[in-house]
């Protein structure tokens, strides 16, 4: 099988490119980053040029499966509403057509589970509107109406990933990952041996190892879904975490690891939230919804190591 992977020196890019490639599979790794490409160990790399058709059409040639990658993070969505809009109304519509043109068998667009809206209460699930009018929600719902329009609704042909809080590990040090929660809090304390939480610590989150994400992206390739009329797919823990209860966690897990103690700094109001639970209910539906054990506990542990290798002085 031959996969296009965009975005691929992201981080769920990367890590999914090297995942698939262990598992043997021929792997294209697109970016729009030519420094990165250039100065890059890996030869199978090719540049994504998102405003240029007829290359992009000739990258898609001969491929089975595209995942794309890419996209403007929320903080760049939030400080540039319109060209993050762009990238998926403009670009991204580039590529799906490019990719429907030359027939490959499964188009993966990676979505957020913050389209639901901007807080989570009770259940969520794939049947819940769309309410969230943050720029970073209402591009990526962009992106969705973009690769249903071109492909449809069946998910033999595309499937739209509402993912959660992703964490893990990159495989570069200069990937722009270190501003998500459980990434930056393993950061600081390899740099300091602290932990701040600057907002209220009592937030809940629905948090996915990297390894994880890669995993149920692989099965979704080749999957079978019962309803052939709905392609949007959730893909979460189905458990939630405080941000205070997280830090703790990784404390432990850095001080049995390392032996080393950490402090842990409140500086966020303290309020209490109301509790949610993603659902992963078309994975469900479909007997894809994997319980992976121990696995946030794995990929701490190796973000960690990480850390240490990238920061410690």
């Amino acid at each position: 099988m031959r996969y296009l992977i965009t975005g691929a020196s992201g981080l769920l890019g990367g890590r999914l490119s090297n995942f698939l490639e262990n598992k043997g599979f021929e792997i294209i790794r697109g970016s729009s980053n030519l420094k990165i490409i250039e100065s890059s160990n890996y030869n199978n790399w090719v540049l994504t040029e998102f405003d240029n058709f007829e290359t992009l059409k000739n990258i898609c040639k001969g491929v089975d499966f595209i995942i794309h990658a890419a996209g403007p993070n929320a903080d760049c969505c939030r400080q540039n509403p319109i060209s993050s809009f762009d990238f998926y109304s403009l670009k991204t519509k580039k590529l799906v057509k490019a990719a429907k043109a030359s027939k490959i068998r499964k188009f993966i667009f990676l979505s957020t589970a913050h389209v639901y809206n901007n807080k989570f209460e009770g259940l969520i699930n794939e049947k819940l509107p769309t309410l969230n009018n943050h720029p970073y929600a209402l591009a990526n719902l962009e992106g969705e109406r973009v690769v249903k329009k071109i492909f449809g609704n069946s998910p033999e042909n595309s499937i739209i990933l509402r993912l959660s809080n992703i964490f893990g590990f990159p495989d570069r040090k200069e990937v722009n990952c270190w501003m998500l929660f459980i990434n930056n809090v393993c950061k600081e304390i390899v740099e300091s041996q602290t932990i701040t939480i600057k907002s209220n610590p009592l937030i809940k989150r629905d948090f996915i190892p990297v390894n994880d994400f890669c995993e149920i992206t692989s099965r979704l390739c080749d999957s079978n879904f019962i309803n052939k009329e709905n392609n949007i797919v959730n893909f979460g823990s189905e458990k939630t975490l405080s941000l205070l209860d997280t830090a703790k966690l990784i404390k432990q897990i850095y001080f049995k690891k390392y032996q080393k103690e950490v402090k842990i700094i409140i500086k966020g109001k303290i309020k209490e939230i109301q509790d949610f639970r993603f659902c992963n209910q078309i994975l469900e539906e479909n007997n894809l919804n994997i319980k992976f054990k121990n696995s946030e506990y794995l990929e701490i542990e190796r973000l960690l190591h990480k850390c240490n290798k990238y920061f410690a002085t």
